[in-house]
């Protein structure tokens, strides 16, 4: 659906920069390590280098199976917001925010055809409007592969994935990788929680129209392509947008980040922020790393087109003012003595 907000709407409101002096939070102390964690993670890595055979159209699905699947949801006649996915590659299990759609597919899914299925939202639906109402789900299964897990003790098994000579020293490794994984998220919430704190130092009233041009803009990526691309008529379209413009959960993000990018921008231009192109990579390339890329992608990125380099450009302003700021906030994590 093409946006008819005029460009001058959508201008970002201007605020005075906030005072970085005395930023200080407290990151609380994460929940220890489950067994379910470890278990979760372990049977995520095990599929991974399980070997799979890929299902011919007009074979019937079973649970444990890599699906790809376009999936459709609705509920009292109309779109369910947030429930379109198209080319969604997973693993067919149960899922909790869906009881019985997985189930059903391993039932009834046949690979190159249309199920449609009917089941009751629970109370845990993210939409609280529907919780409790009947809903149905109409699922393309686009191609299907049936995965075999080796034997956990299978020295095959423990080769490939190279954590370890026994499976004792893979849980060890493994919970070493959560861990880490877990310090890294603390310090995402203690991000989070310092830009949190600016926000409140400058309050800013961002237009109505600029947070419903940012939440349409998302819902393309999200969902409006694809409802175009597979010929969705243009109400069910605009019902699918009205689910985003109208949740409040969503428009609170939108609203945060938006005034979150309004204020590092302040910060930036009152203290006379440099992007050089060397920082620019630097970032570029930090951003890239949990990602396996090197700072070779990431020089090769910034020279891909136009388009990418503007882009790339943009999330180096955001990181380079992010980086500013946090190196002038105290963060301490509670149950330690490490600050920052």
């Amino acid at each position: 659906m093409v946006s008819l907000v005029s460009a001058k709407a959508l201008e970002l409101p201007t605020v005075s920069a906030p005072s970085l002096e005395g930023i200080s939070v407290v990151v609380p102390t994460p929940p220890d390590l489950t067994e379910e964690d470890l278990l979760r993670a372990f049977h995520e890595k095990h599929r991974a280098i399980s070997p799979s055979r890929e299902r011919q159209a007009g074979e019937s699905l079973a649970l444990g199976d890599e699906v790809k699947l376009n999936i459709v949801g609705y509920c009292d006649g109309r779109l369910i917001p947030f429930s379109s996915r198209f080319g969604l590659t997973t693993e067919l299990a149960p899922i909790e925010m869906l009881p019985g759609l997985s189930e059903s597919l391993a039932e009834g899914g046949i690979v190159g055809e249309t199920l449609q299925i009917a089941l009751e939202l629970p109370d845990t639906y993210p939409v609280e409007s529907l919780r409790g109402k009947p809903a149905r789900f109409l699922v393309d299964v686009l191609g299907a592969h049936e995965v075999t897990p080796l034997p956990d003790s299978d020295p095959e098994f423990l080769a490939k994935l190279g954590m370890g000579a026994t499976l004792n020293e893979v849980m060890n490794t493994l919970r070493e990788e959560l861990e880490d994984q877990g310090a890294a998220e603390l310090w995402v919430q203690a991000r989070d929680m310092v830009l949190d704190e600016l926000i409140q130092r400058a309050p800013v009233e961002l237009p109505r129209a600029l947070v419903d041009e940012e939440l349409r803009r998302r819902w393309v990526q999200a969902e409006g392509q694809g409802l175009v691309d597979h010929q969705f008529d243009v109400d069910e379209q605009r019902e699918a947008l009205d689910g985003w413009l109208t949740d409040d959960t969503t428009r609170a993000d939108v609203e945060r980040r938006l005034h979150i990018g309004v204020v590092l921008k302040a910060i930036t231009e009152e203290h006379k922020l440099q992007l050089t192109p060397e920082k620019l990579e630097q970032l570029v390339a930090l951003q890239m790393e949990p990602f396996g890329l090197t700072a070779a992608d990431a020089h090769a990125a910034l020279r891909e087109s136009p388009e990418t380099t503007k882009r790339l450009a943009e999330m180096g302003w955001y990181l380079l003012a992010v980086e500013y700021v946090m190196n002038r906030a105290k963060v301490t994590f509670e149950g330690a003595d490490q600050a920052g």
